[in-house]
């Protein structure tokens, strides 16, 4: 059978040769001392070693001729042996001296597994059993070695476990006993000083208290119970659109037609041609004004008019504007025009265009119910719990949406689009503004009545209805709700009486309170059965009849 044979240092510690001893791959671990044997000279410590070997499921054998060493292994259960191939035994302990006969301890009682000699067996192959729980002889009973004492009595020599006090485990144990008794005198400490509480709930007879006027809200505003104002906050959301629609308008984009006008001027004051004329039943434009100087006369008799020519373009495009001639209309009294010569350029090129209409018809759609929906739970998820929500004040504004193509453009493949950003918002009310305003109308309600308070604002129960945009921002709404007023109770004195005192002495002093419809008194933990001697720990909680 293999072994791993561990050689110690001088200087190795117990605690080094039980980590080698664990560390050991076989299951048989024959341990080398040097010739100073160093650690394992106590008895302590190699009981230590002995155990940490059991522990981990090896066979401990001792390679020595150190008579001390052998006697000590021997008294830890330890098997000895000379060299590595010779066979280990255990030591023998001297026999004991029987003074009388019937003092003779019955071999058979006694437990000698680990203490009987080792059977043969080749160099590694007698080792392992030497370790063993017991080394029984052939016939199965114990191997008992017996010599004669002074007295002719016989003595049975035996080995047997020597109990070596742990002092670590009596250590540890000292330790643990010692840290008990700290926590203990601390748990007592805490128990009957800094853990006993006391709660006073005192259930008092209130009256209503009914709010019902119109405020304004803004968030540039500041929360203000005579000027009627609670400040707002107000949140927006902006959504990418894109709303497709189809083109139904049609439109002459094709190229005008021109031609030249000669003007003339019978006046003697010269005279501007503008605007609009009219010529072969066409609406043409001049495409600049044009000033007819007025007629000269080189005597009576001999007059004449002044002239001028311009230039004048069909007012749409289109071939039928072309070969237009003759006199030309519109152009005042004391002047007459006509074309040099037949118009010419017009073409004719119909197009789809955008129209209103088109645009109108899905204008409605750019809001969708969808996207409605998931702008609101953004916007709410933006104000949190902390807010009271004005549903109706929620908006969209698409001002920022243009129709793509514009309308009366052109659109190429007769499609067109809404596209564009549109803004959602949304107005909040912190609660905290809310409150303050309550707070101050429920304080006006019993200002000058010093036996009462104010039990409850109304937060809870408020609401805002007929919200609605006023002019110049901010929306205007009525509030209601209704507050708890009753009688105001001196807590200070309160304390100070309920200091020390047992139950039914602190409900009876409370309900001769003017005021008070029931009172309870709590204590923590179950233990304690007075209130504490100190005021920071009673704490007085007030609450309304019906809630």
């Amino acid at each position: 059978m293999q072994k791993d044979v561990i050689y110690i240092d001088v200087e190795d510690d117990i605690t080094a040769i039980i980590g080698k001893v664990k560390a050991a791959q076989h299951k048989i671990v024959a341990l080398v001392p040097p010739k100073r044997i160093g650690a394992i000279q106590s008895a302590v410590n190699l009981k230590l070693v002995h155990r940490a070997a059991e522990t981990a499921d090896k066979r401990l054998v001792i390679i020595s001729n150190n008579a001390a060493l052998i006697a000590l292994a021997g008294s830890a259960g330890i098997p000895v042996s000379k060299n590595l191939q010779s066979k280990p035994e255990l030591a023998e302990i001297p026999a004991l001296e029987l003074d009388e006969g019937d003092d003779v301890i019955d071999g058979a009682e006694l437990p000698i597994g680990d203490h009987v000699a080792m059977a043969g067996g080749s160099v590694d192959d007698t080792i392992a059993p030497a370790v063993g729980a017991a080394a029984v002889s052939a016939t199965g009973g114990p191997k008992l070695r017996t010599t004669a004492g002074a007295r002719g009595v016989a003595t049975t020599t035996l080995r047997s476990k020597v109990k070596v006090p742990d002092f670590d485990v009596f250590r540890k144990r000292l330790f643990i006993a010692i840290a008990a008794g700290v926590l203990l005198i601390g748990g007592l400490v805490w128990a009957l000083v800094f853990a006993p509480q006391a709660r006073v709930i005192i259930t008092a007879r209130t009256t209503d208290a009914a709010l019902s006027s119109k405020v304004t809200t803004g968030d540039a505003l500041a929360t203000d119970l005579k000027a009627g104002t609670i400040k707002s906050l107000t949140k927006t959301v902006k959504k990418e659109v894109s709303v497709p629609f189809t083109a139904t308008g049609s439109k002459d984009v094709g190229e005008k037609a021109t031609g030249s006008v000669r003007f003339s001027n019978d006046s003697f004051d010269p005279v501007v041609v503008s605007g609009t004329v009219s010529a072969g039943g066409f609406n043409f434009t001049l495409t600049s004004p044009v000033t007819v100087p007025k007629g000269t006369c080189s005597r009576p008799s001999s007059c004449s008019a002044g002239t001028a020519t311009g230039t004048i373009v069909a007012v749409e495009g289109g071939t039928r504007y072309n070969g237009v001639t003759g006199a030309v209309t519109g152009v005042g009294s004391d002047v007459s025009a006509s074309l040099v010569s037949a118009t010419t350029g017009g073409t004719d090129k119909t197009v789809v265009v955008v129209t209103q209409a088109d645009v109108d018809k899905v204008s409605g759609d750019v809001s969708k119910a969808g996207v409605s929906e998931a702008a609101k739970k953004e916007l709410l998820a933006q104000f949190g719990a902390g807010y009271i929500i004005l549903d109706a004040s929620f908006k969209a504004d698409s001002a920022g949406v243009k129709p793509t193509p514009a309308v009366d453009a052109e659109a190429p493949d007769g499609k067109g689009a809404l596209t564009g950003s549109v803004t959602y918002t949304l107005v909040g009310l912190p609660k905290s503004e809310v409150g303050k305003y309550l707070d101050s109308y429920f304080a006006q309600q019993i200002d000058g009545k010093t036996d009462q308070k104010t039990y409850s604002n109304g937060l809870s129960t408020v609401s805002f209805t007929n919200v609605s945009a006023i002019e110049g921002g901010g929306m205007g709404a009525n509030i209601t709700t209704n507050g708890k007023i009753g009688p105001k109770i001196d807590e200070v004195a309160l304390k100070e009486y309920t200091k020390g005192k047992r139950y039914g002495e602190i409900q009876s002093y409370v309900d001769e309170i003017n005021g008070v419809d029931s009172v309870d008194v709590k204590f923590s933990p179950f233990w304690v059965s007075s209130a504490p001697n100190d005021t920071k720990k009673i704490t007085v909680e007030f609450k309304v009849n019906g809630s």
